[in-house]
């Protein structure tokens, strides 16, 4: 999964972060349980962009 939500000690709250960036989403989640739904969110967005930006291979 690209997306993660980890928990940030400095200010005692859930973030998702990109794992293949290493960025994080810029919004801070209060439980874990928010910041998984927004990891599963993103996750989706982002496989539904990579999906829509998939060409097909000419037919020969």
């Amino acid at each position: 999964m690209r997306y993660s939500a980890i928990f940030v000690d400095s200010v005692d709250k859930w973030a998702v972060v990109d794992t293949l960036s290493d960025d994080f989403v810029p919004a801070f989640y209060d439980s874990e349980q928010d910041a998984e739904k927004a990891a599963r969110s993103e996750e989706n967005r982002w496989t539904r962009l990579v999906a829509g930006a998939v060409v097909p291979a000419a037919a020969t």
